[in-house]
């Protein structure tokens, strides 16, 4: 069974795959470079039995794709509110139009939602978080270059978003609630927590069982001295306050935060909650 972590780690595997000039090299994310729209996303869609356009527009067949390889196509078929007879995940708004009809569109981005802008162009959002007192929110988007209005840049680009992008014409959600209950997921990258509907902490501190835990940027537990400066992490030179968040060998259910003595750094209390 896919998660929304995997997919959204499989995506950012993806970056700097770029579009080829036939069908030869397809899995190569750099060999056989050129314009003619060929990827291993349209061939992977089209031996689904489902339209991959093969030679067209990719931005959103290759969010499809994603969906796809880590649920599997009918999952993500009914992940996108469409049947075999009614795919249309290739076009950016009949994309939009199968969401907004089940309900499931809105102006907020959250991690896992596809967006689709104004200017006939798909992405996913990978994560929302505060810098320098700001909101932002990085989107994995395909068929695309570093220019944040780029609906046709031939590669797969992760940019950089503010909050309020006036180029979104809204975010598709898709409910990601799995049967797994709430709770710590190990994999190969460390510790994370999956909240009720399968989503995750990102760039924020969490209580549970009576213990605060600083889930980074990727969404993985952070271990041993961090700095935070209200926000997100910052480097040792940047103001902010020390933390040190231990990493027992029973996993987090058993580790703690302590964090600095105001005054000394290095003296650490416990931070425990009743």
């Amino acid at each position: 069974m896919g998660t929304l972590k995997g997919l959204l780690q499989r995506g950012e595997a993806e970056e700097g795959y770029v579009e080829k000039a036939s069908d030869a090299s397809l899995d190569s994310k750099t060999d056989n470079k050129g314009n003619g729209n060929f990827t291993k996303y349209s061939r992977d869609v089209n031996s689904w039995g489902l339209n991959g356009c093969q030679g067209q527009a990719w931005c959103c067949t290759f969010q499809f794709w994603l969906e796809g390889k880590e649920y599997g196509a009918e999952e993500a078929l009914k992940h996108w509110n469409m049947t075999r007879s009614s795919y249309a995940g290739y076009n950016c708004f009949a994309t939009y139009a199968a969401f907004k009809k089940a309900g499931k569109v809105g102006m907020t981005p959250e991690p896992g939602a596809v967006v689709i802008f104004n200017f006939s162009h798909a992405g996913r959002v990978l994560r929302v978080y505060s810098e320098n007192g700001q909101k932002w929110w990085d989107c994995l988007e395909g068929n695309t270059s570093a220019n944040l209005s780029d609906r046709n840049g031939g590669q797969v680009k992760i940019k950089k978003r503010p909050w309020r992008d006036t180029s979104v014409k809204g975010f598709c959600y898709v409910d990601y609630a799995v049967s797994e209950p709430a709770g710590w997921v190990k994999d190969e990258k460390g510790y994370w927590y999956r909240l009720d509907d399968g989503t995750y902490p990102v760039n924020k501190w969490m209580l549970i069982d009576h213990y605060w835990y600083l889930f980074g940027k990727d969404g993985y537990m952070k271990t041993g001295w961090v700095k935070w400066n209200g926000n997100s992490v910052v480097e040792p030179e940047e103001p902010g306050h020390w933390y040190f968040l231990d990493n027992t060998e029973n996993g987090p259910l058993k580790g703690a935060c302590w964090h600095e003595v105001p005054g000394s750094f290095g003296g650490l209390e416990p931070w425990y909650v009743e």
